[in-house]
């Protein structure tokens, strides 16, 4: 195999923006409606389940990295590519929103520029995850050095996985927290996501052979965690208590095996042409379509809503397809030109 896009990489991050789509536009729901109603059950389930969209691309990138340049490479031009493709669209879309909170919500300049909001992405809500992908990047050579001493075998990487999650666990808990609250802005957090990508994209060929044959059995782990997740994630939001260690093993594994099942299951629909290259599509504009989407939604919740609640549902459910068309032609069109690239990466 050469070492050339991966289709069902592309159908991966497809899936996966859906799902921040998804997390997005159900949000208000899951904040607003009365959490005895059954459109709070079925938008909540939909938000939760739909988490592990971000961890997903974590696992993509990781994955990719390993199979483009886990066996050598020129890393000038290595950071230099990254320094072009994601750090421009990130400085880009952070005056983007500045000036969009600026104009539309009236937002004070000392508030705006801050920094937390230039440099760790807290501009808007969803840029902490480019922070998190220029941290891979910038550590790749240690992460690589790291892989390479653990990978003895299956065995070892899994052993390997779960120590390295509960250390960070751990040490977020008893040390980094004194310093820094959100732990989901530091690339440490998805460890075991980085790890096993690394591992797949180091067993590229094996591991695609291996999903064939056993995606269904990674099918019902998906169901099994994923209503654990679910259940003690709605315990939570109804402020009953819960126990975080639990929540923990169950999100971390959740996580990890809903991304391998996607990623099995997009070997799958690569056989279904209609699907797949609407899957493939999304999931080549995917960086644009993450960068862009929140202004298009939120501009739509400023002008567009509705204070009827029958028609509540119908609004989440058109909110969820207009911001997907806007964003993915909004992505196409702007990625036809040569600066195309600085706004919504290659």
């Amino acid at each position: 195999m050469t070492k050339s896009r991966l289709d069902e990489v592309d159908v991966l991050k497809g899936i996966s923006i859906i799902a921040v789509l998804m997390i997005h536009t159900t949000g208000s729901a899951v904040s607003t409606l009365d959490k005895s109603s059954i459109s709070y059950l079925i938008f909540a389930f939909i938000n939760r389940f739909s988490q592990f969209a971000v961890p997903a691309f974590i696992f993509a990138s990781a994955m990719l990295l390993m199979y483009n340049y886990g066996h050598g490479f020129d890393w000038r031009l290595f950071y230099k590519r990254r320094l072009k493709n994601v750090l421009l669209p990130y400085v880009i879309w952070t005056m983007i929103y500045g000036v969009y909170l600026y104009i539309v919500h009236h937002v004070p300049l000392r508030s705006i520029l801050t920094v937390k909001n230039i440099l760790l992405g807290g501009m808007f809500y969803h840029l902490y995850f480019i922070v998190i992908i220029v941290q891979l990047y910038i550590l790749f050579p240690v992460l690589l050095y790291i892989y390479k001493l653990i990978n003895k075998n299956i065995y070892t990487i899994l052993i390997s996985i779960i120590i390295f999650q509960i250390a960070d666990i751990l040490l977020f808990k008893y040390i980094i927290s004194r310093y820094y609250q959100n732990s989901g802005d530091l690339f440490i957090t998805y460890i075991s996501l980085i790890i096993a990508g690394m591992y797949v994209g180091d067993n590229i060929q094996r591991w695609e052979k291996y999903y064939s044959k056993k995606w269904l059995n990674l099918f019902f782990a998906v169901i099994v965690f994923g209503y654990l997740f679910v259940d003690i994630s709605l315990k939570a939001f109804a402020n009953k208590q819960i126990n975080f260690n639990l929540y923990n093993i169950y999100y971390y594994t959740f996580i990890l095996i809903t991304s391998l099942f996607f990623f099995a299951l997009s070997t799958k629909i690569l056989n279904h042409h209609m699907l797949s290259s609407l899957l493939i599509g999304t999931g080549k504009l995917s960086f644009g379509i993450y960068l862009s989407h929140p202004l298009f939604l939120d501009v739509l919740n400023h002008f567009l809503n509705t204070g009827n609640q029958y028609l509540y549902d119908i609004y989440i459910i058109m909110t969820f397809i207009i911001i997907y068309v806007v964003s993915y032609i909004f992505a196409m069109f702007i990625k036809k030109y040569k600066f195309g690239v600085a706004v919504v990466g290659k």
